[in-house]
């Protein structure tokens, strides 16, 4: 970057190196739209769960459990075992009051509407089991590394997508909108503009493209930094807390890429970075975050296991085509441009993010393995519990 001035502060069309001004003006305007972006997805989410997903639990589908409190093991969600309709008053009552309601039933209510509000609190223990087992889950894969542990998958959902906020915990319910919020800006920094560029081969694309990108980091990584200050989980990816250090790599690493590609624009492969923001982002770690939305929604296995398979699928073959093989050529290019264009020194800084970057792809294309593998043997185990009759 120069210190020369500019006359034109939040130009995107212009393809030299910024000066250190104009370079920390753009960042700043990008921060600052996608945190209104962000909120803006946020809030839109949180509306569209409060009108249609947030229907009442029909006491017909509803369920208890016989056992307080219910068995949560790894792997599988263990389903309550008393349909409602066919509960007496002595279990739903016990069920109650180990939810915390001691008055049940109050004779002031009908019924119906008592049952109701039986359905709404198993719904919500159940949202809470399953979020409880994930939690445990991500804390034991990544802070302990402990091995052969069980995914945990959520319970078939008692009333489609129409209850389905009901039937999510607090803190999965942030991991959903979490979820849809990076998978917004996935779309828009790592598949609609790179895609754009190597259409047009504007310019401006690509320049909008990588200060986004800068914009949006810095904006992730400073609620990162705030979580660990406060202690208290304030990120954009809403995750737990042994995941941070491994997002902190990840989000520095990407910022440097980033701002060097914008500080050498004039000598940098364009077309290169644009496929390597589609390998990273936009058709990789988007399906990443579709798949994740799908686990925690009604669209999981246990409702729709070949609509999950057929996402495990694709999401792997991304994987294994753009972080795997196309990757190997991703590296090769970069470090080769950047020794003759910019030396050795900044060749190996390259070559050690890249190398990272390997690590984590690795990693990825690993868990969407087990995945797969994991939604295949649930739809066969699937089959041979469902049993031919013997005529």
């Amino acid at each position: 970057m120069t210190n020369r001035p500019t006359t034109s502060a939040v130009d995107f069309t212009s393809s030299r190196a910024p000066s250190i001004d104009e370079f920390a003006l753009k960042v700043v305007f990008m921060l600052i739209v996608w945190a209104c972006l962000l909120a803006f997805v946020n809030k839109l989410c949180q509306a569209v769960a409060r009108k249609f997903w947030s229907y009442p639990v029909p006491i017909t589908s509803a369920s208890i459990p016989s056992k307080l409190p219910h068995p949560n093991p790894q792997g599988s969600a263990v389903s309550f075992d008393i349909p409602l309709m066919q509960a007496t008053d002595e279990q739903i009552g016990a069920f109650m009051k180990f939810r915390g309601c001691e008055t049940w039933p109050d004779e002031k209510q009908s019924r119906d509407i008592a049952l109701r509000q039986v359905a709404h609190a198993a719904a919500e223990y159940k949202g809470f089991l399953y979020e409880e087992r994930t939690v445990k889950w991500i804390d034991d894969h990544f802070r302990l590394r402990l091995p052969k542990l069980k995914y945990p998958y959520v319970d078939s959902h008692w009333n489609g997508w129409s209850s389905f906020w009901i039937e999510t915990g607090e803190h999965i319910r942030n991991m959903f909108l979490s979820s849809v919020a990076v998978l917004f800006e996935h779309c828009i920094n790592g598949l609609m503009l790179p895609v754009c560029y190597l259409i047009t081969h504007n310019d401006a694309y690509l320049n909008v493209c990588l200060y986004s990108e800068v914009g949006y980091m810095v904006y992730a990584t400073m609620w990162i930094i705030i979580s660990y200050v406060y202690n208290k989980d304030v990120t954009v990816e809403q995750i737990h807390r042994s995941v941070w250090p491994l997002l902190l790599v990840h989000h520095i690493s990407s910022l440097i890429l980033c701002i060097g590609c914008i500080c050498c624009i004039e000598s940098a492969p364009k077309e290169l970075i644009c496929w390597v923001l589609l390998a990273l982002l936009g058709l990789t770690s988007s399906l990443h975050y579709v798949g994740q939305i799908l686990d925690f929604s009604p669209f999981a296995q246990a409702n729709k296991p070949w609509l999950r398979m057929s996402a495990h699928i694709v999401c792997l073959c991304s994987q294994i085509v753009f972080r795997m093989i196309y990757w190997l050529h991703i590296v090769y290019m970069t470090v080769t441009h950047t020794l003759e264009a910019h030396g050795t020194q900044l060749a190996a800084l390259v070559l050690l993010i890249l190398v990272l970057f390997t690590v984590f792809n690795a990693d990825f294309v690993k868990f969407h393995y087990k995945a797969t593998k994991g939604c295949w043997l649930k739809i066969q185990q699937g089959k041979r519990l469902v049993k031919p009759k013997v005529l």
